[in-house]
């Protein structure tokens, strides 16, 4: 609290000894505190609270305790019903269909006859494993060494004459007997050159009305390739045919590829006349026939 300066008059906070304006000392006119003109009233003592004996306020009972009982005593769970069975819808009935009023009588149908097949027996000639090529003739000559007819030559020569071991095939071709041998079918390989190189001989047997035969013979020979020389590429290629009588004997080899057997490598082929025109001769002189001219 504040008090004034009784000679300055200014204002001094409280606890102050001396102004802070002039300098007069202020402990003598200190205030007096607040319990010198307002006297604190006695303190009475406290209440005690004396219990009265206990013949005239009796405690009450001590209260029962409740336990409850489990609530399967009140509560009895009530049987369980069985489960009520599903509903099931009933079956839909299931109707037929109805046959149509009118049904046409099936139409009976063509059933056509299987067609005779004809099959050619193969044209080929099982020669004995021992004996040696000597076709003959499923026919024997008339009395007195009568010749064979020369239609049944011609249609039984591809039979006798047409083997799987040789390499050459029989042909009817009019009235002759036509025999093809495509000996050589290869493409060799040189350093600088490729080619493909073709050599075909045919032997032609013409049976005459006089119980002769006439030959002729036909040698085809073709040549392709491609060669490289001077840093430049040529192509070339050349044929040469002859007819007429031969016989020859070849045998050439070299480094390629076998065209009709798919051989590489180092390949040869072989080449003899008469081992296509001897089984031809002898077939037709077992059946009585001669050839024109003399033997060749």
């Amino acid at each position: 609290m504040s008090m004034q300066c009784p000679k300055c008059g200014a204002m001094t906070p409280e606890g102050a000894k001396f102004c802070v304006s002039c300098g007069q000392a202020l402990a003598q006119y200190a205030q007096p505190s607040a319990a010198q003109y307002y006297p604190q009233a006695p303190q009475q003592p406290p209440q005690q609270f004396t219990q009265p004996p206990s013949t005239q306020y009796a405690p009450p009972p001590p209260q029962q305790q409740y336990t409850q009982p489990p609530a399967a005593q009140y509560y009895p769970q009530a049987p369980q019903q069985p489960p009520l069975p599903q509903y099931a819808p009933p079956p839909q009935p299931q109707y037929a269909p109805q046959p149509p009023q009118y049904a046409p009588p099936p139409q009976p149908q063509y059933v056509q006859p299987p067609q005779p097949q004809y099959v050619q027996p193969p044209q080929q000639y099982s020669q004995p494993p021992s004996a040696q090529y000597n076709p003959q003739p499923p026919q024997q000559q008339g009395p007195g060494n009568t010749p064979m007819n020369k239609q049944a030559i011609l249609a039984q020569a591809p039979r006798v004459l047409n083997r799987p071991d040789q390499p050459w095939a029989v042909n009817i071709e009019g009235d002759s007997i036509v025999a093809r041998w495509k000996w050589m079918d290869a493409t060799f390989f040189a350093p600088h050159e490729i080619s493909d190189e073709t050599r075909q001989f045919t032997f032609t047997v013409t049976l005459t009305d006089k119980g002769t035969w006439k030959e002729i013979d036909r040698t085809e020979n073709k040549s392709a390739g491609v060669k490289m020389q001077g840093g430049k590429m040529s192509f070339g290629a050349s044929s040469n045919n002859f007819m007429g009588k031969t016989n020859q004997k070849s045998f050439q080899f070299g480094v390629g590829k076998n065209n009709q057997t798919g051989e590489a490598g180092i390949i040869g082929f072989k080449f003899n006349t008469t081992s296509v025109k001897q089984p031809i001769r002898d077939y037709l002189t077992s059946c009585g026939w001669k050839k024109s001219g003399g033997l060749f």
